[in-house]
């Protein structure tokens, strides 16, 4: 073997080598993120069977014994908050997909005056922070009457989450053959029957990401709840289990954070369903200009 061939393959030793090398570094890394990840719930499940006394006692020690009941006390304080949070989550993600729907199913198939002049305008609404907005829409929920009602939550939700749902919605929509719809119109079908029954079946994946989006995002929400929401019947859980006291008045941290920990069941039983449209939403080219 010539000398020219021994250094090629000692070149070709040294690249595999440092390719090796680079992928473990890689994978040692991701392994090291996913674990931090992970550490705040470990620690909650952890911190949720402690008692009051072991709490002030020594934090980081093991529970010992486990305080099991602090699940129950959790879940008889905190159950109607979230029912309360379901059904508000639900209607009001409800109410943001059809509009955002029917919204983008308007700009990116229908030819009307002013069109792209709107368009940019509702885009524009993406830009202005949510927390300048908090105080004219309070005052605006008081002038209406709709304080300490659910209304008050499902339509700033309904009118703020379609900006960004109307776009994708519009985007996902656009992409789809003209002919499909054009063939329909032939065919005698009206608008909203071209609209139900072919750009609507397209569009399951990019529902499904707005689905799952918003109810995680509705979900979590807590300024705007705890600012139009005064009895604690009505309350989401959001901002019930941050309020959460013992019988005796005093704060119980083991069970408010066993309360933590019931309340992101919801969200992983609604995301181990939807996980697979939400990826091939997202993955579909929802966000192509």
């Amino acid at each position: 073997m010539s000398k020219k061939e021994l250094s090629a393959n000692a070149m070709k030793r040294r690249w595999k080598t440092r390719t090796i090398s680079f992928q473990t570094l890689i994978t040692v890394i991701a392994i090291i993120f996913v674990l931090l990840a992970f550490i705040p719930i470990f620690l909650m499940l952890f911190l949720s069977l402690k008692s009051p006394s072991q709490f002030y006692s020594n934090l980081w020690a093991i529970p010992n014994p486990p305080q099991w009941s602090n699940y129950n006390a959790a879940y008889l304080q905190l159950f109607q908050n979230m029912v309360n949070s379901v059904v508000t989550v639900t209607v009001g993600t409800l109410l943001i997909v059809v509009l955002s729907a029917m919204s983008g199913y308007v700009f990116a198939r229908l030819d009307f005056p002013l069109k792209n002049f709107l368009f940019m305008m509702m885009l524009a609404l993406m830009m202005v922070p949510g927390v300048l907005t908090l105080t004219p829409s309070f005052k605006l929920i008081q002038r209406l009457g709709l304080k300490n009602t659910w209304w008050a939550l499902w339509l700033p939700w309904a009118s703020g989450g379609q900006i960004m749902g109307m776009y994708l919605c519009r985007t996902f929509i656009s992409a789809q053959p003209a002919a499909l719809f054009e063939s329909a119109r032939i065919d005698g079908a009206r608008e909203f029957q071209a609209f139900y029954k072919i750009a609507v079946p397209l569009a399951k994946p990019i529902l499904a990401t707005l689905v799952v989006m918003n109810m995680i995002s509705l979900y979590g929400d807590f300024i705007w709840p705890l600012l139009v929401i005064d009895s604690n019947s009505k309350q989401v859980i959001s901002v019930a289990v941050q309020t959460y006291s013992s019988s005796t008045g005093t704060t119980d941290y083991g069970a408010m954070i066993a309360g933590f920990v019931m309340a992101t069941v919801p969200l992983l039983i609604m995301f181990t369903f939807s996980s697979r449209l939400y990826i091939e939403g997202i993955t579909s080219g929802a966000v192509k200009a």
